[in-house]
């Protein structure tokens, strides 16, 4: 659960995600099946908002199938410069930007499509970015995020203090980051209760779980 707090350590590993977004379209195992999703959403002509961007790999894939615009935001100076390293040469600069920001506390535009992959597990508290992420969205909102129920959320919240442990023995690097497992079902109420219905949620990867939704007028 390599995400974004602060920048702090990001930058260390944004020359890791470079290499890999050479090799592939995107980076993280659960980003296709989330593009893919979103496709199924419908994203074609729509401007999508990718909080948490990282180096832009799920924003400029968007604008490549047929998003018309695409935005992104991360904690991260150094990745939002290899994100737009890699949208132009993706051959989609024309058609996306990147800035650096807080997606709980900065003045997102608004978007047909908001995006929040492997984000939510970088706050300890995600009240502020379901805010101002949902007081964005149009027509789709989409997120991954860490599995919290039953067995399989007892296994992540396991793997996740082993995580933090390594980040406390690596203090120095890892600058007080730490990932945090939270409550599915409240995320999904907190976006119900937004206006939007789920039209797909799956569980990726074994740990991620993947959500996308629709304004119900919107959904043909």
């Amino acid at each position: 659960m390599e995400d974004k707090k602060d920048g702090c350590c990001f930058d260390g590993w944004v020359d890791n995600w470079s290499k890999q977004a050479r090799k592939k379209s995107t980076v993280a195992g659960v980003t296709a099946p989330l593009l893919s999703a979103l496709e199924s959403a419908g994203i074609v002509g729509k401007n999508i908002l990718d909080i948490g961007c990282g180096i832009g790999d799920l924003a400029t894939e968007a604008a490549s199938r047929g998003a018309s615009q695409a935005f992104g935001v991360d904690l991260s100076e150094k990745a939002i410069e290899e994100a737009r390293h890699l949208a132009a040469e993706r051959g989609v600069g024309d058609r996306t930007t990147f800035q650096v920001g807080d997606g709980a506390k900065a003045s997102l535009p608004k978007a047909d499509v908001v995006v929040l992959n492997r984000v939510f597990c970088c706050y300890p508290n995600v009240d502020g970015l379901l805010e101002n992420s949902l007081s964005a969205a149009g027509t789709i909102y989409a997120f991954t995020t860490p599995w919290s129920r039953g067995l399989s959320g007892v296994f992540v919240k396991l793997q996740t203090w082993f995580e933090n442990l390594w980040y406390r023995v690596r203090a120095k690097k890892f600058q007080g980051f730490r990932v945090f497992v939270h409550d599915v079902d409240q995320i999904d109420s907190r976006v119900q209760a937004a206006g939007f219905r789920p039209i797909q949620r799956q569980r990726r990867r074994v740990v991620w779980h993947m959500a996308v939704y629709a304004r119900p007028e919107t959904v043909g």
